[in-house]
């Protein structure tokens, strides 16, 4: 049996691979549980040009490695391990209650089914 059709094009981001809709990521989170099957998609129009959602950081923080992230070096225990503390100081800005949406009551892990026209 051959399943026929285009598969859903993905994007790189944060160094790994997601699946996109209308070229749109889709980025899972522990944070949206799934329930019987179903869940919560969160969709967010980002950044300052289209008045979305945007990070805000601090600048300035001590050892400061980019754009709110800090790394300190804490000390190397007997064992010769060295250990650090990193943080990531970042805030979200909505810009307009648009930006942001809810989509409830989705039923996942149910796919379209290609009928074979190569029998």
């Amino acid at each position: 049996m051959h399943t026929r059709g285009v598969p859903p094009a993905t994007v790189s981001l944060f160094g790994a691979q997601f699946l996109t809709w209308r070229g749109l990521p889709i980025i899972p989170s522990d944070k949206v549980p799934v329930v019987d099957g179903r869940t919560k998609i969160l969709l967010l129009r980002v950044g300052d040009k289209r008045q979305g959602v945007v990070g805000l950081y601090q600048p300035g923080l001590a050892g400061e490695q980019s754009l709110g992230l800090s790394v300190r070096f804490m000390g190397i225990n007997r064992s010769a391990i060295a250990s650090y503390l990193i943080s990531l100081y970042c805030s979200l800005l909505v810009q307009s209650p648009d930006a942001l949406a809810v989509l409830e009551d989705v039923e996942i892990g149910k796919f379209h089914d290609y009928p074979d026209s190569y029998k």
